[in-house]
């Protein structure tokens, strides 16, 4: 019997949720919403779908391995590499559509490249989708998201925000305070979204290479994880 491919099998079991749907279209309102008001308020939508986006992708592996949804794609395959990548990729897409789609508006309505576009909106999306979709592949579906935003609540609340910026803003000065400055940008990724978009070129590196760290880290899970299958509750 031929094992489905990986793609076309994530593409059926990875399908958004109710939940997630309603994210999406929630924020795909409010978004265009904001991009009614002004010029700007594109800027501020996109800060919106990342929101939405950062739940969207954790959509989680253990929970429906040790369910054997996974059993048809797993069985007698020794090598799981170009599934992990599936998996990640197909976590991700849903949201990038949405964040390329109102770039592309953006650029036609007011004649300018869209921060979505820029490299520090195309980074900001990847690093926070890959992030929550590696952490939530053990932990289960959304709990990525759920964490990270619990986090942003947390900085918000103990005042730590301008700290960050404060890091961020002053990365040139030398390398130590370069990786200030990336630290900032990981703990917050919504600041690369400043500056219309620009991000100094060794942050951005810096940036890129855990991104590719942290997607390594999700695929070696896949890769490595087995658990017992769980009985139906």
């Amino acid at each position: 019997m031929k094992q489905p491919g990986a793609f076309k099998f994530f593409w059926v079991i990875l399908q958004p949720s109710g939940a997630a749907l309603a994210a999406l279209c929630a924020a795909l309102v409010f978004a265009t919403y904001l991009a009614s008001l002004s010029a700007y308020g594109f800027d501020e939508a996109l800060s919106i779908i990342l929101l939405a986006q950062i739940l969207v992708a954790s959509t989680g592996y253990r929970d429906r391995l040790v369910r054997g949804h996974f059993d048809p794609i797993l069985a007698g395959r020794r090598r799981r590499e170009s599934l992990a990548l599936a998996h990640a990729g197909l976590s991700i897409a849903p949201g990038l559509v949405l964040w390329l789609m109102f770039g592309a508006v953006d650029h036609v309505v007011n004649s300018r490249q869209s921060i979505a576009m820029t490299s520090g909106g195309v980074v900001t999306f990847i690093y926070a989708s890959v992030v929550v979709w590696a952490v939530s592949l053990r932990l289960g579906r959304n709990s990525g998201g759920v964490i990270w935003i619990f986090v942003l609540f947390i900085l918000a609340g103990s005042d730590k925000l301008h700290l960050l910026r404060y890091a961020y803003g002053t990365s040139s000065a030398s390398w130590s305070v370069t990786g200030r400055a990336i630290g900032a940008a990981l703990a917050f990724p919504l600041m690369m979204l400043g500056d219309d978009g620009y991000v100094e070129p060794r942050v951005l590196l810096g940036v890129c290479v855990v991104t590719v760290a942290v997607l390594g880290a999700g695929i070696w899970t896949i890769v490595e994880l087995d658990a017992p299958l769980k009985d139906p509750a």
